[in-house]
């Protein structure tokens, strides 16, 4: 139980700490602490259309987390989750616009999602591929992956994905029958939300209970030890790529699906921001699903103060708020993983 307590103080004590700081920075420059918090609220909780809106933004968050953090629980270090994510929503919109235009929601939806995964999955095991046969390492082919998927957007969306009733570049626009539905009407809240909350639970029901997930936990902290025991290490790290690409595939999905409902060259970032969400989470899926619903509500509330007259404050400030926070969560972690290590000797 106090394992469990630490690794829920830490982020709390981390997340107070640096909001009482960023407040602080701000009344220096001239806004006023308690109109900002008042704005923040009103923007996040004031409303069922505002919570709603966190929610959504919470969705393609937790995937993403869920995709950084199972792969570095194991030790790969998975920085593709942005291209990955790309991957998916063109195989779904791909598979949508091209394959089955007129396919009835029912059907449509459950392939396009399926083949989002497909898509995002086989674009890690390029990272894969690249590590075993070439020795290049996950971290950089990932990260080089991402621009690929970049480019490989913006060129189908001047070619074979492009609608043809717009000069812009984007895809067609996908008809309301083959959107997620919503759960609140004249809201944005769609069933994917209920969809990946679900997904988490039975990502922390693995990684808790059954021998592939102590498998994958044990290949993270000592693959030496876990080879000696007769662990297949490779193969597990092939195995969670895998997973982590499907994870980040699937939030490209949902994001068209259930949000912008066409494809556009405009990047979301929910792949880099996975990361930061992985890392407050502790790589606990339980601690991302909370992470991600802290960004969500973060990045409404700051729209709010954005559009408060008032205050006038740059959306860069939930930038700025989820760096510092990324920052003092590895100071802190690296003081009390020190502490364990002094305790043990």
């Amino acid at each position: 139980m106090g394992k469990y307590l630490q690794t829920l103080i830490l982020p709390l004590i981390v997340i107070t700490l640096c909001l009482l700081v960023v407040l602080a920075g701000l009344a220096l420059l001239g806004y006023p602490p308690v109109a900002i918090v008042t704005s923040w609220c009103e923007g996040a909780f004031g409303s069922p259309r505002a919570l709603a809106a966190a929610l959504v933004k919470f969705c393609p968050l937790l995937l993403s987390g869920l995709a950084a953090g199972v792969a570095f629980r194991c030790g790969v270090l998975n920085i593709g989750v942005e291209g990955q994510a790309i991957l998916g929503s063109i195989g779904f919109v791909a598979l949508l616009t091209l394959g089955m235009p007129t396919a009835p929601g029912w059907i449509a939806l459950p392939l396009g999602l399926g083949f989002a995964i497909l898509c995002g999955g086989l674009w890690a095991m390029l990272a894969a591929g690249l590590d075993r046969w070439r020795q290049v390492p996950v971290v950089l082919s990932t990260i080089l992956l991402n621009f690929i998927a970049l480019h490989l957007l913006g060129l189908l969306l001047q070619g074979p994905l492009r609608s043809p009733l717009t000069t812009a570049p984007h895809s067609a626009v996908l008809p309301t029958f083959q959107r997620l539905p919503l759960l609140m009407t004249n809201t944005s809240l769609h069933i994917g939300v209920v969809v990946v909350v679900i997904i988490a639970l039975v990502a922390w029901l693995i990684q808790s209970r059954t021998t592939l997930g102590f498998e994958l936990k044990a290949c993270g902290l000592n693959p030496n030890a876990a080879a000696v025991a007769g662990m297949p290490v490779a193969r597990r790290q092939v195995t969670v790529l895998l997973l982590s690409g499907g994870f980040a595939g699937l939030a490209g999905g949902i994001q068209v699906a259930g949000v912008s409902f066409f494809l556009s060259e405009a990047p979301t970032n929910y792949g880099y921001a996975g990361i930061a969400v992985a890392l407050l989470g502790r790589l606990h899926p339980l601690g991302i699903l909370l992470a991600a619903l802290f960004f969500g509500v973060l990045d409404q509330g700051v729209a709010s103060l954005e559009k408060d007259p008032a205050l006038r404050i740059p959306h860069d400030l939930t930038d700025i708020v989820k760096g510092v926070i990324i920052m003092a969560m590895l100071v802190g972690s690296a003081w009390l993983l020190r502490r364990q290590l002094q305790a043990r000797e």
